[in-house]
C-alpha cells in the first residue's frame, strides 16, 4: 500500500540565506503550484522549477526579492478587493480564457 501524506505533512519551506539572491520554495499547497507554474512560463529563468517529486511535491528557484511577509489585510480593503474582482475580473482569469479560447 501507497503511503498517503497527510494535511500536516504536506508542507511549504521557502529556504534562503544571506548570500545567494535566490530562494527556494518546496511545496505541496495547489494554489502556490498554480502561482508559481504562471510566473515560471512568464519569466521562466527567474521562475526555474528544479523537480517535480511525488503527491505534488513542486521546488521551485526564484528571486529571492519576491518572498516578503506583509501585515493581513482588513475587512475593508478585503471586501473592496472582493468588489473589484467581480467588476474586473481575477488577474489570471483573461489569460486562461485567451488560451482556452473562451475569450
Amino acid at each position: 500500500m501507497k503511503y498517503k501524506l497527510t494535511k500536516a505533512e504536506q508542507e511549504t519551506i521557502i529556504h534562503f540565506d544571506e548570500e545567494l539572491e535566490t530562494a527556494s520554495i518546496y511545496t505541496h499547497d495547489a494554489r502556490l503550484r498554480k502561482k508559481l507554474m504562471e510566473l515560471s512560463k512568464r519569466s521562466p529563468e527567474q521562475f526555474v522549477l528544479e523537480r517535480k517529486g511525488p503527491q505534488g511535491l513542486v521546488v521551485y528557484r526564484i528571486p529571492k526579492r519576491c518572498v516578503g511577509i506583509r501585515p493581513p489585510y482588513s475587512e475593508k480593503r478585503r471586501e473592496q478587493q472582493k468588489m473589484e474582482a467581480k467588476l474586473n475580473g481575477l488577474p489570471f482569469a483573461e489569460k486562461e480564457d485567451a488560451e482556452h479560447g473562451t475569450n
